[in-house]
């Protein structure tokens, strides 16, 4: 919402709450806490304009000075407080504000740059989430070009106390992006000298485009991160073999779709599908094509996006490329919930118009998509018809397809509007989609190969090149066959036939480590350090050993486990405890949970040691910044618990996937028991989110091997499958049920 300061003033003496009406319509944000915080943080800033000592500088705005409140950064969810907008020394310039009406006066320093400590924990420093909002606009908004610059500060609305936040780690940070408080120094001489220094006078012209500005990639600075990508020395993405083949095969694609001389003239719509399963690569094909896509100068103008589909990928990869940049590459990576049309805040705004049914029935999406433009409402930037030029979107198996029930609900996009592929292919001349769908475990996660192939013909693309990287293996030592051994057990099959599988990937292991994956924490890959058979150490009640290259091991009590895996993180291995969703969250939303008693962990279990009981607790993976950063865990970022024991968390399936460890811990639990020779699943020890509803409706089926129990088992395996597929050197785990431990342990025994 674009209006000028003088209104703003105006309307927040006169009319605050029809000020922050406008700005719930604008939005979609109707909650009554953030109105209160609207209106009560807008009649600060506008005193804060008031000042006698801001005079001056507010007098080169006038009439005209333009103010843009709660500003969504282009073709991105994240939406910035406050963006003043004008020049300065005949330049177009903005200043982006991020407001707090924060209590800080308790607050301490954060642990890292970027963490603030809040009631003892780790949070966003408000100078870091600026930083961001900065840096993003200064290389992907439209309105930013050369000599165009963009600034940012911190206006403290509630207290004035701001040591905390501009000492040590976070000095250099608040310099480049101060802190103000509404304290009559601040307010009468540093905000204004401030603004005197970045922004003198009005710009219409440059307003109105940067409110109406759309996402757009500049093509040297993502070629600099495309080179380092490329580059033999550093680089963590090689390809290898069959990778190499597919990565080929993807070029070809290209050639033909944009350097054909066909298609020069008339670029040729394509669709591109690499099939492949846990460890085959397909992450690091992802990001070598992505980099020789950016860096190659034949090809016509056009974004090349990089998509992810989950939280956790999208953090992860955010903070790889913001690695790479230095700063401001997480603005590269793009969430899949982006390309919907229109927003769910612009729903809102159209069913206060049409009726609370309006774009409601999922079934009908092809319908409410052409109602969408027959009534001339404009696609969101991100969503607009062909506006990419090529689209890469790692991990797909996690795409929603609401035509079916499970991909229908509140998943931070419009699925009245149709499936999220369907949408990548519309908005892109090239799509290339890397997936495994027996990854996509959870319900809504249910796009196939099949659907996509038909959104591809539907939408002039024609039949998808199809890629499969089966047999290709450059996790787990290296061993296709032990995927398939995995498989074969996780499927229920019989012990003598999982024995041969083990003797097939015992044998078959590759003494030398891959050297093609994303490895975690860093992206430089550590040297191997390969262990002689003999010289691995025994713990307690270990029952086997695989081989000398890849470590299996069982083990009876999680103690030995912790020991066995702390050893190798001496070695400088990286290490992880994972888990499947056999135990409720109990601490999600809890400040400090690493520090609450072992009863309130989400972990506590009881384990026998030396004719007694013990007690054994860990808390899930903590995730910070209101639930949506993953990397906490899965880098072990500086500041974090996980930095300082990356084995005082337990990781999820969906926080894990589509990363590796060079050992991980596994702790088989009683989610999915060994029975009778079958897998049996204990229903009170499901609490994964994402199947509930198939959990109660197995319970309600009369048969045990009903439909929906038949889904549940393949849900609920699919998630060990995740966990068991994630070890480059070595996967130990604790099963506390004699019964399944025993059945693993006989399945690894070779046949004599």
């Amino acid at each position: 919402m674009l209006i000028t300061i003088e209104e703003f003033r105006h309307r927040v003496a006169n009319d605050t709450v029809g000020l922050v009406s406008r700005l719930q319509e604008e939005t979609g944000r109707y909650g009554g806490a953030e109105a209160e915080a609207w209106e009560s943080s807008f009649t600060k800033l506008s005193r804060a304009f008031q000042a006698p000592s801001f005079q001056s500088l507010h007098l080169f705005f006038g009439s005209r000075g333009n103010l843009a409140l709660e500003y969504q950064m282009p073709a991105a969810s994240s939406w910035a407080d406050v963006v003043l907008l004008g020049r300065h020394e005949a330049a177009p310039a903005a200043v982006i504000i991020e407001l707090k009406d924060w209590t800080t006066a308790a607050d301490k320093p954060g642990k890292a740059e970027g963490l603030i400590d809040r009631a003892g924990r780790q949070e966003l420093h408000p100078s870091d989430q600026v930083r961001g909002y900065t840096e993003y606009c200064r290389r992907f908004h439209s309105a930013i070009e050369q000599p165009a610059r963009v600034h940012g500060c911190v206006l403290f609305t509630h207290q004035v106390y701001t040591h905390a936040y501009t000492s040590i780690p976070n000095d250099v940070l608040t310099r480049d992006y101060p802190i103000f408080t509404t304290a009559e120094e601040d307010v009468g001489s540093k905000f204004p000298d401030f603004f005197r220094d970045r922004l003198t006078e009005p710009d219409e012209e440059f307003a109105l485009r940067f409110a109406t500005g759309h996402y757009r990639q500049q093509r040297g600075f993502i070629a600099q991160i495309g080179a380092q990508i490329l580059d033999p020395k550093s680089t963590p993405f090689e390809l290898l073999d069959n990778q190499r083949r597919a990565f080929a095969l993807c070029k070809a694609v290209v050639d033909e779709c944009f350097l054909s001389p066909v298609s020069r003239a008339e670029p040729k719509k394509r669709v591109v599908i690499v099939n492949g399963p846990p460890g085959s690569g397909k992450s690091a094909i992802a990001a070598r094509l992505w980099a020789s896509l950016v860096t190659d100068d034949h090809l016509p103008d056009g974004d090349v996006v990089f998509t992810t589909t989950s939280q956790s990928q999208n953090s992860n990869w955010s903070s790889i490329f913001d690695q790479l940049a230095a700063e401001g590459g997480q603005g590269l990576v793009r969430k899949a919930t982006i390309v919907t049309p229109v927003t769910t805040q612009k729903v809102g705004q159209l069913r206060k118009q049409h009726g609370a049914g309006f774009l409601a029935d999922a079934t009908a999406w092809r319908t409410n998509l052409q109602l969408i433009r027959n009534l001339g409402i404009e696609f969101r930037d991100a969503s607009r018809d062909g506006q990419n030029l090529v689209t890469i979107v790692d991990e797909a198996h996690s795409l929603i397809n609401p035509e079916h029930d499970a991909g229908r609900g509140q998943f931070g996009f419009v699925t009245g509007l149709g499936p999220q592929a369907y949408h990548i292919i519309r908005t892109s001349k090239l799509t290339v989609f890397l997936l495994d769908p027996a990854q996509g475990f959870r319900e809504r996660e249910n796009t196939t190969v099949a659907e996509i192939a038909e959104w591809s013909r539907e939408l002039g693309a024609g039949e998808p090149e199809l890629i499969s990287l089966e047999g290709s293996q450059f996790r787990c030592g290296g061993s296709a066959e032990y995927v398939t051994w995995v498989e074969s057990v996780l499927g229920g099959g019989p012990v003598s036939k999982n024995q041969v599988l083990a003797s097939g990937w015992q044998s078959a292991i590759s003494l030398e480590r891959p050297q093609n994956v994303i490895e975690f924490p860093s992206l430089a890959l550590p040297e191997p350090t390969l262990r002689a058979a003999e010289d691995s150490p025994v713990y307690g009640s270990k029952r086997y050993i695989a081989s000398a290259s890849f470590d299996f091991q069982i083990f009876e009590t999680p103690i030995e486990l912790e020991n066995a895996l702390r050893s190798r993180l001496s070695e400088g291995n990286s290490v992880r405890l994972l888990s499947s969703y056999s135990r409720k969250w109990k601490t999600r939303g809890t400040t400090a949970p690493h520090d609450l008693p072992p009863s309130m962990q989400d972990f506590c279990e009881p384990y026998g040691e030396s004719n007694h009981t013990a007690l054994w607790s860990r808390v899930w993976n903590f995730v910070p910044r209101k639930g949506t950063d993953y990397t906490a865990f899965i880098r072990a970022a500086p500041g974090s618990r996980m930095a300082d024991d990356p084995l005082c968390e337990v990781g999820c399936p969906y926080a894990v996937r589509g990363f590796d460890y060079d050992y991980v811990g596994i702790l088989w639990l009683d989610d999915l028991l060994w029975r009778a020779g079958k897998w049996t699943i204990r229903y009170e020890s499901v609490h994964e989110g994402g199947f509930l509803h198939l959990l109660n409706r197995a319970r309600g089926e009369q048969a045990s091997d009903g439909a929906e129990n038949r889904e549940l088992m393949r849900r609920v395996t699919q998630a060990y499958r995740i966990l068991l597929t994630r070890a480059l050197r070595g996967v130990y785990l604790w099963v506390p049920d004699e019964q399944t431990r025993s059945h693993l342990t006989d399945s690894l025994t070779a046949p004599t």
